[in-house]
Formats: structure tokens, sequence, C-alpha cells
């Protein structure tokens, strides 16, 4: 029994700095963790809002369909929709401090289709995204076409 009392003894400092060293691992990734969260892709701020790198995918992971940033819940920068194919179906850019959003769409063979305005209205109680003003339209192989005019998402006028 003395025997077994002195071995324990003699393996409990070995255990308890294994433990340490353990810990000390553990402490050095959580480290690596937090400088990476910055860079984090789908991340959320601290009142839980989408912040940062957001890109969305198809129900079986393989395809992408919208991606862009995020800054406390609000859409910033541009930000890229695609078609199921992959190629570029839309890009919006989001202008700092105004409603107004710049968009172009574009055809599945890569030609621009429409540019124009659009605006992105949120109250607690509706978001609001429509377009707005002056359209200018293109045909598949990229030559414009016409210009329609918008109001609240209503077209209002159409002009070769």
């Amino acid at each position: 029994m003395k025997r077994i009392f002195c071995l324990l003894l003699l393996i409990l400092p070995v255990l308890a700095q294994a433990q340490q060293k353990d810990k000390t691992e553990q402490a050095e990734k959580f480290k690596l963790k937090r400088w990476y969260l910055p860079f984090q892709v789908n991340a959320f701020d601290r009142q839980q809002e989408y912040h940062g790198r957001w890109k969305l995918y198809t129900v079986d992971g393989k395809g992408l369909v919208r991606n862009g940033r995020f800054r406390h819940g609000h859409e910033v920068g541009t930000w890229r929709y695609y078609y199921p194919n992959g190629k570029l179906f839309m890009k919006e850019k989001y202008m700092r401090n105004s409603p107004v959003i710049k968009v172009w769409r574009y055809y599945e063979n890569g030609k621009l289709a429409k540019a124009g305005p659009a605006k992105y209205y949120n109250t607690a109680t509706i978001a609001h995204y429509y377009w707005e003003g002056e359209w200018q339209v293109y045909d598949e192989q990229g030559n414009y076409s016409h210009t329609e005019t918008y109001i609240k998402g209503n077209l209002l006028n159409y002009k070769h």
C-alpha cells in the first residue's frame, strides 16, 4: 500500500505538469482565434447584428448566391449576386450615409442588362427596396437599347 501511495506521489507532479501544458495550448489556440475573428465570414457584432464579410450559399453549399459586407446590421460597400451557374447576376454599390444604391444587372452571358439607382429604407415596421430614377437598359449584346424611369419601383416612362 505504501508503494502505491509513493508511486502516486511521484506521478502526481507529472500529471499536473501535463495539465498545465494542455491549458497553455488551449490558451494559445484561443489567442489565435481571437486574432482571426476580424477576418471571419458570416459573423455578428455584440448586438447580434450582421457584421463583416458575408457569403450566402445555395442549400447544397456549393453555389455562391450573395457576397458582400455588413457594418453593424447594414449593408455597405459592394454586394454581388450570382446566377446558379456562378456568373454575376447583379452588383449593388451602397453609398455611405445615403439611401441611394447604384445597381448593375447582367445577362448570363456577362453583358450589362440594366444600370441605375435604387433606394432602400428600413424602419422598425418596414423595409422597402425599390428602383428609383433613370435606368439605362441594354440588349444581350451589350448595346444601349432605351431608358426607363422609375418612381418608387413603378415604371413611369420609357424612352428610346
